[in-house]
């Protein structure tokens, strides 16, 4: 008998008290005016690193937009960095590669929200050349998901719809 009443009595317990709880989240509501509650229109993409991003960036806020939304447009490019790391192979030299992107979300013709981020991505050139052409188009490929990922990052911790337009710095 009593090895029938601890159970039950735990269970009772454990019932008691989950009646006491309730779900909600830890950082903050989901209201109207949180970023879950983000819906943009994708402007389309000029190059094959804004698609990169623009793909994560889609993926990240999924929601379906209306012509109401606001844009958002990613702006990338690439650019080689000054100098090598080092020279020791002889067979090939590492070439430094920057991805930078501008994301910008506008309301109509007014700005609300703009963030700019980079990565700075390392391959191995001086190789045969179709290698060296797959080596740099990998090597800025995987600085465009990175730079997507901080894209995202900046926009989570700064956007929330409604917001005000942004007033150009004199």
């Amino acid at each position: 008998m009593k090895q029938l009443l601890g159970p039950i009595a735990a269970g009772l317990l454990a019932l008691s008290l989950s009646a006491c709880t309730s779900f909600a989240p830890v950082y903050g509501d989901v209201s109207s005016t949180s970023v879950s509650a983000a819906r943009f229109n994708f402007a389309p993409p000029k190059n094959r690193l804004e698609q990169i991003i623009l793909n994560r960036l889609d993926i990240a806020f999924p929601g379906p937009a209306n012509p109401s939304h606001p844009v958002l447009t990613v702006t990338a490019a690439t650019t080689g960095l000054a100098g090598g790391l080092s020279d020791a192979i002889d067979v090939g030299n590492p070439v430094s590669t920057r991805v930078e992107a501008t994301v910008t979300i506008t309301q109509g013709d007014q700005v609300v929200f703009t963030t700019r981020r980079f990565t700075d991505s390392t391959y191995q050139s001086g190789k045969l050349t179709p290698t060296d052409v797959f080596s740099a188009t990998g090597a800025q490929e995987t600085a465009a998901r990175s730079t997507a990922e901080s894209l995202r990052a900046a926009i989570l911790a700064g956007y929330r719809p409604g917001m005000t337009p942004v007033t150009p710095a004199r």
